[in-house]
């Protein structure tokens, strides 16, 4: 299935350059040593119903701030990463990043739970070959979102289907469970093989392939010898100014990761098959820019978080993770942003996810539209306003459909973003 799919993606792609985050994070075009890094200080509020039920749990997470889960309102720093990125070699064929994070995000705090995961990024990409090889502990190349520098996005939550989809919750076994470690932002452990090959002086496309450990921020590997594959092809055309994510383009993309995880179960280690995989285009041209994406998963489907403490006054909040391969979900995003002068930008997007979609008692479905503005100060500084009409439905589930009809707050984000390097 793996390589039916790869290659149609190929042969799709083949006939028709959005930022090139392959190279733009995988590699360094000068020699020399370059500290770099950024801080987004950010505030929410959420405007959903408290609830306490009437068995003493209390409190749906739907109306909370991540990742505790504690408040309705809150002011936090959302990231501080620090990092180091650059050449080994006076030719520069051999290049390291190196990133920390230092903010008590899911990273570092997920639902709560202390993990201290500092270190995010730790690799090398050697250049001598025709095919770029890196090594260590990096983003796997995949979705727009996952691989996009979080500093460049005015949105400032992913899509819901990008974060419950993409986003990797680790957990120890299956049903409900409290996080095994931080989130997986993206990144594994493992081997890349990349390149950009260039078609014309306005054409290229840019192939991956990585396998890695499946195990997220962990640099051990927790599922054995079940290594998981990840496929990644893009067709760029350039059409006019600008390098990384302003540069004037159309690209037009397609992923896909297949691997397996071990969770115990009943006292035993049982592997569970996870797939994922997705398509989309990104054009950017005179100050408009317009994405959309789609993605789709089985297995390894978090459906969402509990709360098992039965102290109305306190929570303890676990993942519930549905593992087995029949479990499905998909979903997309539409989103533009357009200049309308210089120092402020508008801002929309559309996505819906659809989570369990093989089981009509469980099945949700999530729209959220996001509407807002950035004040651009200077490059990537900026103070971004986001609104988020949230949304869900349990379309067979009458009960659980009433109930959330009102305990799902839109959310107000503000967040300053300041970049160095």
């Amino acid at each position: 299935m793996f390589k039916i799919i790869f290659l149609f993606i190929f042969l799709l792609t083949s006939f028709l350059h959005g930022a090139n985050w392959l190279m733009l994070q995988g590699t360094q075009k000068k020699v020399g040593h370059n500290p770099w890094g950024f801080v987004q200080l950010r505030y929410e509020n959420n405007e959903g119903d408290e609830f306490v039920g009437s068995d003493g749990k209390n409190k749906t997470p739907f109306s909370y701030i991540r990742p505790e889960l504690k408040d309705q309102s809150q002011l936090q720093i959302a990231r501080a990463r620090l990092g180091l990125r650059g050449a080994l070699d006076e030719d520069n064929k051999i290049n390291y990043l190196l990133l920390t994070e230092f903010a008590q995000n899911g990273v570092n705090n997920p639902l709560g739970y202390s993990q201290d995961t500092y270190l995010i990024d730790s690799s090398l990409t050697f250049k001598q070959l025709p095919l770029y090889v890196r090594i260590g502990l990096f983003k796997y190349a995949g979705s727009e979102e996952g691989n996009m520098a979080r500093f460049t996005s005015p949105f400032i939550n992913f899509s819901t289907v990008g974060n419950q989809l993409m986003l990797e919750r680790f957990v120890k076994h299956d049903g409900l469970s409290e996080p095994d470690r931080g989130v997986g932002a993206y990144r594994d452990t493992g081997i890349q093989l990349f390149q950009t090959y260039d078609i014309t002086d306005k054409d290229s496309v840019t192939l991956s392939y990585m396998f890695g450990n499946g195990s997220g921020l962990e640099f051990e590997s927790v599922n054995k010898t079940h290594y998981t594959n990840y496929a990644y092809l893009s067709y760029e055309h350039i059409l006019g100014k600008g390098k990384g994510y302003k540069q004037e383009s159309i690209k037009v993309y397609g992923w896909l990761q297949d691997g397996r995880r071990e969770l115990e179960v009943n006292g035993v280690n049982k592997s569970y098959q996870r797939d994922r995989y997705g398509l989309g285009v990104t054009y950017f041209l005179n100050d408009l820019r317009l994405e959309a994406e789609w993605m789709k998963g089985k297995g390894m489907i978090v459906g969402g978080v509990k709360d098992t403490d039965i102290n109305p006054s306190q929570e303890s909040w676990q993942y519930v993770m549905n593992p087995e391969k029949s479990n499905e979900a998909d979903g997309y995003y539409f989103l533009s942003t357009y200049k309308i002068f210089e120092p402020i930008e508008l801002i929309a997007r559309y996505d819906r996810y659809n989570r369990m979609t093989n089981n009509n008692a469980t099945c949700r479905e999530f729209k959220t539209i996001t509407t807002g503005f950035s004040y651009i100060f200077k490059n990537y500084n900026r103070l971004d306003f986001n609104y988020a009409i949230n949304s869900i439905e349990a379309p067979h589930n009458s009960v659980a459909d009433d109930f959330l009809d009102d305990k799902v707050g839109n959310l107000l984000s503000i967040q300053l973003t300041l970049v160095f390097k």
